[in-house]
């Protein structure tokens, strides 16, 4: 159509541009590419539909090499990195509210009742230690056996097994120790008796008051201890299989930004919440100076899949085309050579895990790359348009039908559409060169 087009306008045709010789280069090859663009790849030899490179054979190692002049490259900003092995991780972000601990936990409940005589510690938020008083209490049981305690130490001694009985019970009743030797060696039943808190931490929750009557089996104060706390936080579904337990955390509070507390991961909860998609991980964490409360939301990072000693290249340097990845190396005297990468791991500090296509010691492009791929093209169009024009020549005679032109032949005879005669297309004439009006 193209060739009919030219013939009725009366305009010479062009003859193609001769193809470049690639069998010279790789004579088995099936599959052509470009040395700028790898994810062109055609059958048959020709030019790149983008930058108008010629096809090189896919077989063959790709030397081709962007050479650009010095001052260019100076005046275009671009910064180059020596590859080295080193240490690529990445970080799972997330938020974490500060909890205490279960194991942390005491309550102070009663096995008896009676009164409170005496309240020691009376305030939610009251730091004690352990064996501390935290009131006197009445009781007529506890009277009681004291009672027997001492009737069976002046009858049958100490060592008897009636006073041993009698003191196990008082035991049984938490009663402590050095309250049951004060007895023993006064000789005489205390009419309150101390209790005392089971462990050092705060008091979370109270619930008692001086001169009430208290039950057996009621919750009277809640104690933690906060020198070890808890961080429990959320994990998305699709990052769930890389957290394992042992593995070091950090967490950054919300009012103290850029200082960050050390920790691991103690536990991962076996179910994931439905609604939310995510999984519960509990993580364990030294409260220095008590720094973190209950309560508090803090920035956590668990550090998973660390890579020792391993090929990196920073993120910044990888050109992303499709499904390959191209990394410019520069070669010295301004040359920088496309080169297709396999990369792995996508860690933290805009690092990135090289399998495949780079050595340590390659000095890698870090900006600047389109601004290289830019200057080959523009090389490659000024290189196109300082080659020599081929010489037109006159096409075949050829005839035609004057009723459809689309028919077209070299010989003459009768068009296949009408039954007419074919025409003789008279040859193409020479177009003069425009003229300078003056």
């Amino acid at each position: 159509m193209t060739l009919l087009f030219a013939l009725l306008l009366g305009c010479p045709a062009a003859e193609t541009a001769p193809e470049h010789d690639h069998a010279a280069h790789a004579p088995d090859a099936s599959l052509y590419t470009c040395s700028m663009h790898p994810q062109v790849v055609e059958e048959e030899p020709g030019s790149c539909p983008i930058c108008g490179m010629d096809l090189v054979p896919m077989t063959a190692k790709v030397t081709s090499a962007v050479e650009i002049d010095p001052v260019v490259v100076q005046n275009m900003g671009v910064r180059t990195e020596v590859l080295q092995t080193q240490t690529v991780f990445r970080h799972l972000r997330t938020i974490g509210e500060v909890e205490v601990g279960e194991d942390e936990l005491s309550v102070v409940n009663l096995k008896y009742s009676g009164w409170v005589e005496k309240l020691y510690v009376d305030r939610t938020g009251d730091p004690v230690k352990r064996g501390q008083a935290l009131f006197e209490i009445y009781s007529p049981e506890l009277v009681a056996a004291q009672e027997d305690y001492l009737l069976a130490l002046r009858t049958q001694g100490a060592d008897s097994e009636l006073a041993q009985s009698a003191r196990r019970r008082l035991e049984l009743w938490d009663v402590s120790s050095r309250d049951l030797d004060g007895i023993r060696d006064s000789g005489e039943v205390r009419r309150t008796l101390p209790v005392r808190a089971p462990q050092a931490g705060f008091v979370l929750h109270k619930n008692v008051v001086e001169g009430a009557r208290v039950g057996a089996g009621k919750d009277l104060y809640r104690i933690g201890n906060l020198q070890r706390i808890w961080v429990t936080a959320e994990v998305y579904e699709f990052d769930a299989p890389w957290v394992e337990v042992g593995q070091k955390a950090q967490m950054e509070l919300t009012y103290d930004k850029g200082t960050t507390l050390e920790g691991e991961v103690a536990y991962i909860y076996p179910t994931l919440d439905q609604k939310s998609r995510t999984l519960t991980v509990r993580l364990e964490f030294e409260n220095v100076g008590l720094e973190m409360k209950p309560g508090m939301f803090a920035t956590v990072y668990i550090e998973y899949r660390r890579l020792e000693d391993v090929l990196a290249v920073p993120s910044e340097a990888i050109l992303h085309s499709g499904t390959r990845e191209i990394v410019f190396v520069h070669q010295g005297d301004g040359r920088f050579e496309p080169r297709e990468v396999k990369t792995g791991l996508v860690g933290d500090r805009h690092l990135t895990e090289v399998l495949s296509g780079l050595e340590a010691g390659d000095e890698v492009v870090l900006s600047g790359q389109f601004l290289i791929d830019s200057e080959s093209q523009l090389q490659e169009a000024l290189r196109k348009l300082t080659s020599p024009e081929p010489t037109p020549t006159a096409p075949a005679a050829s005839y035609t039908c004057p009723m459809h032109p689309s028919v077209v032949s070299d010989e003459p005879g009768r068009c296949p559409e009408c039954g007419m005669f074919l025409e003789e297309v008279p040859p193409l004439q020479e177009v003069p060169p425009l003229q300078k009006v003056p």
